[in-house]
């Protein structure tokens, strides 16, 4: 007899949240790192 195994899929909600808050996170220190000005550019 095959062995049933019961997944939980909101048991992992909490990590799922974390993961999406850091990229959230990341993209927006990302996105301002690319606008901010350089230091070594001439005008």
């Amino acid at each position: 007899m095959a062995e049933y195994s019961f997944v939980d899929i909101f048991a992992t909600k909490g990590i799922e949240y974390l993961v999406v808050i850091a990229y959230f996170v990341l993209l927006v220190v990302f996105t301002k790192n690319l606008n901010a000005p350089s230091k070594n550019r001439k005008k």
